[in-house]
């Protein structure tokens, strides 16, 4: 049976609702007015204490949101004028009735079935489902399942069961051990009632004790009771239930079973006394002993059977642990995975590769692949986030023979076998790293150096000839013997195989160092009195310098134990330019320079004669005239002058 309430009236507050105390629902008084565009609220405080609320009235059984925006209330039969109330004060509620109660799924009496058991008592057992295949936090082997299958633990050790016999209701037979229960929740923290949030889970792992079991990451599709791995689907990956996608369950009672009519996304439920966070799918068969079985879609864990409606007579209806969520109250349980086998894309298998060009081939992503090789040590590379990696093909040609596989955490792909056909690659021409094209070297060359393919024939023609064989590294050197010249040109090839490359040429000259100007100094000042000279400084020995100075006529000398020296013509006011060319052989370099000549001085006239003053005719006349007194005074001056100046005379003579 299915109902939905849409009738639009006032909304009541979260805050007016809970003064009526946890007992009751929301009751929307007759005097309140319709409020056409009233939501319940689907995320945040007061969407959590609508739930807590809607979960104390006694027909709901779950509370949560579809991937539509609607708030999903699961009830069974009963009137509950409360929830009629809540349902028609907002446009977004969507009320669904089930047949019965949801109930855990675990067998307590022999029911016959699939899946593991767990002894309760001398004549008992608890029958549940393995959900999947896992890892301890040390990567130790373990299965994942419901909590409440633990009964708070109660239950301890764990037995396969029979699959023929789990199917055909015949009851429940011990296929082999399987192991002891771990951590285990069912409800809140510590198998509380559960608080109404995602804390509340119903998750347990069991540590596989027996050595001789292979736990597959897969799921079974249950085709085949003689071999529940017959046609397993691989599990890739754990997310979140997602709308439009079919969900399908694995379980030990009902088998495999399919719905795409996913209820509540993410939300609350009671199962049997306990809160458990997840999700409800409509029309998808599980019973009693399902619990813990496996819930998917495609290749994506996404929960664990909590849940199922009792009443067989009305449309299924499950209810799933969030396995995304239970997971991380665990301690570091994962849940196993089953890797791609690494391939090959270029080239692919048997495949033609040039020596020393990549390998390419496709994995997990985000994974480690190991290569290893027929002969010789395995290497690692690994995968980036779309699962490329590459490595660089063997020199040897031939074939190639290796084989490939993943790891990520404590999951292993199988291996993959495959090979690859290395051929010669086309040689290209060596290079010539030394001396550069083009440079002008000052120093004799002594050497040819450069790189080519390890183990090809290098040979060098023009002025300098030889052959050698490159490195391990790619690296060659020819000796040479090569002074100061002009125009050099040295040409390269590389040969391996039978091959032989283009060639490679280059051009370069050896010149002389620049000879130094040490006086003048580059830059320098000089009063027009003390122009220099000559010019001088440093240079090869045995190299012939020569000056141009401005421009003018050259001069030239030979350095004498590095050092040399010319006389400079009369420099010019202002400035004034030095070319000097060191040659050897006609292979010369330039220095320039350059140094300023101040302008001579200029001879200052004397100043001119003072106007004496006139006395005031009115004043009277009371001592001698200025004039006469003026020159006697530069008289005397004239002769103290005369006198110093013959005693200079006579004091030079003296000397002399």
């Amino acid at each position: 049976m299915h109902r939905s309430h849409r009738r639009f009236t006032r909304t009541l507050t979260i805050g007016t609702a809970a003064a009526f105390g946890l007992s009751g629902l929301f009751i929307a008084p007759a005097a309140f007015a319709a409020a056409p565009d009233a939501v319940a609220p689907t995320s945040g405080a007061e969407y959590t204490a609508q739930s807590k609320l809607l979960l104390t009235d006694d027909t709901v059984q779950a509370v949560g949101r579809d991937a539509n925006g609607n708030v999903v209330v699961v009830k069974i039969a009963g009137e509950s004028s409360e929830l009629s109330a809540f349902s028609d004060s907002y446009s977004n509620v969507v009320v669904k009735e089930i047949g019965g109660p949801l109930e855990s799924t675990a067998a307590t009496d022999v029911v016959g079935g699939a899946g593991y058991f767990s002894p309760t008592g001398p004549t008992s057992v608890a029958s549940c489902s393995v959900g999947f295949s896992a890892w301890s936090p040390t990567g130790a082997p373990a299965v994942i399942t419901a909590g409440h299958c633990a009964d708070d633990g109660a239950n301890t050790e764990t037995f396969l069961s029979v699959p023929a016999l789990d199917a055909a209701g015949e009851g429940v037979a011990p296929l082999a051990p399987l192991g002891d229960f771990g951590f285990s929740q069912y409800g809140g923290p510590g198998n509380s009632a559960g608080a109404e949030d995602a804390t509340s889970t119903d998750i347990a792992v069991i540590d596989v004790t027996n050595a001789n079991l292979d736990l597959v990451p897969a799921v079974s599709p249950w085709t085949d009771l003689t071999d529940l791995s017959t046609g397993a689907i691989p599990i890739t990956s754990v997310g979140k239930i997602t709308p439009g996608i079919p969900v399908s369950k694995s379980g030990r009672t009902t088998g495999f079973s399919t719905s795409s009519d996913i209820d509540i996304v993410d939300g609350l439920a009671r199962v049997g006394d306990r809160i458990v966070y997840g999700f409800g799918v409509n029309n998808l068969e599980a019973t009693f002993g399902d619990s813990g079985g496996a819930v998917f879609q495609g290749n994506t864990a996404v929960g664990l059977v909590s849940g199922v409606s009792t009443d067989t007579t009305g449309p299924a209806y499950m209810w799933g642990t969030d396995l995304q969520n239970g997971l991380q109250y665990t301690g570091g349980y994962t849940v196993a995975l089953a890797l791609t086998a690494p391939t090959l894309t270029a080239p692919l298998d048997g495949g033609d590769v040039e020596r020393g060009t990549p390998v390419n081939g496709t994995g997990p992503a985000s994974s480690t692949i190991t290569i290893t090789p027929e002969t010789g040590a395995a290497w690692t590379v690994p995968t980036d986030a779309n699962g490329a990696f590459s490595f660089i093909a063997p020199n040897a040609l031939g074939e190639y023979a290796f084989t490939l596989s993943a790891k990520k955490g404590f999951d292993v792909s199988p291996t993959t076998s495959v090979s690859v056909n290395v051929v010669p690659a086309p040689l290209q021409a060596p290079a010539i790293t030394s001396p550069e094209g083009g440079s002008s070297s000052t120093s004799p060359v002594t050497a040819i150096k450069g790189t080519a393919v390890p183990g090809a024939t290098v040979t060098l023609t023009g002025d300098v000839t030889g052959t050698t064989v490159a490195n391990a590294a790619g690296d060659w050197s020819v000796d040479a013997d090569l002074s100061y010249g002009l125009d050099y040109t040295v040409t390269a090839t590389q040969a391996l195989e039978g091959q032989v490359s283009p060639s490679a040429t280059i051009a370069f000259n050896v010149v002389p160092t620049a000879a130094v100007i040490t006086t003048p100094a580059d830059g320098a000042t000089f009063a027009n009195s003390e122009a220099p000279t000559s010019a001088t400084g440093t240079g090869i020995t045995g190299a012939t310098i020569t000056l141009i100075q401005n421009g003018g006529e050259a001069k030239t000398t030979t350095v004498v134990d590095g050092r040399w020296s010319i006389a400079l013509s009369a420099s010019q006011v202002g400035g004034n330019t030095l070319l000097v060319t060191q040659s050897i052989d006609g292979i010369a370099t330039v220095t320039q320079s350059g140094y300023t000549l101040a302008a001579p001085a200029v001879a200052v006239a004397p100043p001119a004669p003072t106007t004496p003053n006139v006395e005031d005719p009115r004043l009277a006349n009371t001592g001698t005239d200025l004039l006469p007194m003026g020159g006697l005074a530069a008289a005397l001056l004239l002769a103290g002058a005369a006198f110093l100046a013959l005693r200079k005379i006579r004091i030079g003579s003296v000397k002399n």
